[in-house]
């Protein structure tokens, strides 16, 4: 995919979005040119090519060729779309938090200041992510799975949860859906797919290998293949009949990757759903049967779980029954046979 696929892919997110969703795909010396810029987009708004060429140990050459890279006209048109982008209060602007919550969480945050960055970086994730999804996209893939004669879904790591959850969610609006974290497990699995089948492929740098050979292995299959990530011009996307965009940037703190979850969740609850109008009446008869089945699992508001009283034990210098005395032996006989009977 050449510059002109990378702005029109990205065309509905930020300048930084887009460069940040790029930055494991670029070459070291784009790369360290991306990352000046995203550490400091208002600066790099203010100075001249030579400057940040300087800034970045690379060449004004280069600088030209990472601004066309990004569908720009040159060093110009990126300082105008960082400044417009500053102007507005968009993420270029370093020192609002709300503007730009996709930095690292300090360390020495309190917890007052950790919950508003962290729902900050959510919504903003969920936000930016609608944003960007082509529902064209979404539709198409949505049809497929609906019509589907089974479904797959490849994702490991920090990915593997959405997955399930979105195996799970399919598989109770009656489309069988399959998926494992076990690679062995989930190649065994893609071995099976056919034409009328669907793979999905979940990972947010769209550079796991695990991913991308299983869903590689399913489109030799003739399944229609599909890519939830962040880069649309990642190898993961590049093998994908469709790709659902989402947008959450990384940081140096792990758990900061819930934003780039909660993104894979928004797409994954989308799909869910528009698979869920394609098949409204067998979909409502099967959540209301899971309902039904489950509801005896579930407590009403003032039972609380039936406990059979325990009993008294005979007070000091007290003489048992017989009648007592029989029940109290008959236990401990009960007690004894479960302890040494290990089939128990």
């Amino acid at each position: 995919m050449g510059s002109t696929g990378v702005h029109e892919a990205n065309a509905n997110a930020t300048l930084l979005e887009r460069i940040a969703s790029m930055r494991d795909t670029l070459t070291p010396t784009a790369r360290r040119i991306g990352d000046v810029i995203c550490e400091d987009a208002a600066l790099v708004a203010r100075i001249g090519i030579e400057d940040l060429a300087e800034r970045t140990g690379t060449s004004t050459a280069s600088v030209n060729r990472f601004c066309r890279m990004l569908g720009l006209a040159g060093y110009t048109e990126l300082r105008l779309v960082l400044a417009g982008e500053a102007g507005r209060g968009g993420p270029a602007d370093r020192h609002d938090p709300d503007a730009d919550p996709s930095g690292d969480i300090p360390a020495d945050a309190d917890a007052e200041t950790t919950v508003a960055l962290l729902a900050s970086s959510t919504v903003h994730a969920i936000r930016r992510t609608a944003e960007l999804l082509d529902t064209s996209d979404l539709d198409r893939l949505a049809g497929a799975v609906a019509e589907a004669g089974q479904v797959q879904v490849f994702a490991f790591g920090g990915s593997a949860d959405v997955a399930h959850y979105l195996a799970a969610q399919l598989t109770g609006i009656g489309v069988p859906t399959l998926t494992s974290a076990d690679v062995h497990t989930a190649a065994a699995y893609a071995v099976t797919l056919g034409p009328n089948d669907v793979a999905i492929a979940i990972s947010h740098s769209g550079r796991a290998v695990q991913a991308i050979e299983l869903l590689d292995l399913a489109r030799s299959r003739g399944a229609t293949t599909a890519a939830v990530t962040s880069s649309a011009v990642s190898p993961l996307a590049a093998d994908a009949d469709v790709t659902l965009a989402t947008t959450a940037r990384t940081a140096t703190y792990r758990y900061r990757g819930t934003a780039g979850r909660h993104a894979q969740l928004f797409v994954t609850d989308a799909l869910y759903v528009r698979v869920a109008q394609r098949r409204a009446e067998s979909a409502r008869q099967l959540l209301d049967l899971a309902g039904a089945a489950t509801a005896r699992y579930q407590l009403g508001p003032s039972k609380k779980p039936a406990r059979k009283a325990a009993p008294k034990p005979a007070k000091p210098g007290t003489k048992q029954t017989p009648r007592q005395a029989g029940r109290s032996s008959e236990r401990t006989r009960s007690s004894s046979s479960r302890t040494s009977n290990p089939h128990h």
